[in-house]
């Protein structure tokens, strides 16, 4: 498979929308369409603990039309390193402090068939008092503290939308 083109249907100041004319493995050529990060940016999501405690968000999402379960998370801003965009995005979504970064992972993809967005995850200890000041106009969150018995029975919760990768972190944190 090999690409030969790709163009820009559309744009905003986020998003391009995409058209990939490329040779499929029956050696014909195809299209596929994805929206792509202008400017390639990628994204932190935190998954910080306060105490034994999970920082969990529950936060508006548009193309949902609904609350959404998952983690703090942002955009890495230009010339901002993944720790000091780690830092940033808890402390305007959550009001709370990283006192230390456990591990950071490689930068993965979320929805390869859609999307070239690509997500580190930081693995962090927080302390503080829950603020929403920092949050954003178009950001509607709440956040939570949640112990494995509070993750347990969201896990079980009818009829709530639950993000993929949240819901990998919370099935190993509630069996732990």
């Amino acid at each position: 498979m090999k690409i030969l083109q790709k163009t820009i249907i559309a744009s905003s100041p986020y998003l391009n929308f995409v058209e990939i004319r490329f040779i499929n493995k029956n050696n014909t050529e195809s299209s596929w369409y994805s929206a792509e990060r202008v400017g390639n940016r990628r994204a932190v999501i935190i998954v910080a603990y306060v105490g034994e405690k999970l920082v969990v968000t529950k936060e508006y999402r548009v193309p949902l039309g609904g609350f959404e379960w998952s983690f703090p998370a942002g955009l890495i801003d230009a010339g901002e390193d993944i720790e000091t965009a780690a830092r940033r995005e808890l402390k305007e979504e959550t009001g709370l402090n990283i006192t230390e970064i456990e591990k950071i992972s490689p930068f993965v993809y979320n929805t390869a068939g859609l999307s070239n967005e690509s997500i580190a995850f930081i693995f962090a200890k927080a302390v503080g008092t829950i603020d929403y000041s920092g949050n954003e106009e178009n950001e509607n969150i709440e956040v939570f503290l949640m112990d494995k018995a509070q993750i347990k029975q969201l896990l079980t919760t009818p009829d709530i939308m639950i993000s993929a990768k949240a819901w990998l972190i919370f099935e190993a944190f509630a069996n732990e």
